[in-house]
């Protein structure tokens, strides 16, 4: 097989597992992780990242001591936002459209990145993220809880930026010059946990909407990945596609 170094290199290999597995069994167990290296010829942290991140959107799972597996299909929609030159985050497209947007942090620190966030930013595990935890709200009304993740090696200024009036997207293209080529969707429903529960006032356990994405740069190198949970009156989500 055939690819780039770096994301691109992880991206390739994580579709290509995926076009695989979606053609097999539930229950049918993934070659050993030397196997699948040499298949594809490359490291074994590339391949781990590629497979935790279909894991962690519930395609496969591991079972220690005997390997990994397909999983049962889930109700589950993923989806690649692809515009002509770039990106448009949530606070750009509320506001384009006229509303008013804004925005409570409710937490904003740098914290290990672990498996299921690395395997998106594809880096390691250890390496350290920014974690900015917001409540946003349109027209004064509560719209989602969005939790994000970014590399604090390429933004480590955003642990400390205000972002209660701003849009982050916005700061990665004002100071870093990022443009915004590429968006992963993964919509699912999830039970809300406690955070969700008490911040979107909803009792523990509700069936909410859950949008989980990737954002790459031009040169496809991811450069945060986020998990949004909305409000059940706003979960309800229109996908507008242009060639």
């Amino acid at each position: 097989m055939s690819t780039t170094s770096g994301t691109s290199k992880y991206v390739a290999v994580r579709e290509h597992l995926l076009s695989r597995i979606q053609k097999l069994e539930s229950g049918s167990q993934l070659p050993a992780e030397p196997v699948l290296c040499d298949e594809y010829g490359v490291s074994r942290i590339t391949l781990r990242h590629a497979v935790d991140g279909l894991i962690a959107d519930g395609h496969l799972v591991r079972e220690h001591g005997r390997g990994t597996f397909v999983t049962e299909p889930q109700y589950r929609l993923h989806y690649r936002e692809r515009f002509a030159d770039e990106v448009k985050g949530f606070h750009a497209q509320q506001t384009g459209e006229g509303f008013a947007v804004s925005t409570r942090v409710l937490d904003q620190k740098v914290v290990r990145a672990g498996e299921t966030v690395a395997s998106h930013l594809d880096i390691n595990s250890a390496d350290e993220v920014v974690e900015l935890t917001r409540l946003r709200f349109v027209n004064g009304s509560l719209h989602h809880l969005v939790v994000t993740w970014l590399p604090y090696a390429l933004f480590p200024e955003t642990s400390t930026v205000d972002f209660t009036d701003g849009s982050l997207y916005g700061h990665l293209d004002r100071e870093h010059g990022v443009t915004l080529a590429r968006q992963d969707l993964l919509v699912s429903l999830d039970g809300a946990s406690t955070l969700h529960a008490d911040e979107l006032d909803v009792p523990l356990g509700t069936t909410l909407l859950k949008i989980a994405s990737t954002v790459y740069d031009g040169d496809e190198r991811a450069v945060a990945y986020g998990t949004s949970h909305f409000t059940p009156q706003n979960s309800e989500i229109f996908f507008g596609l242009h060639g």
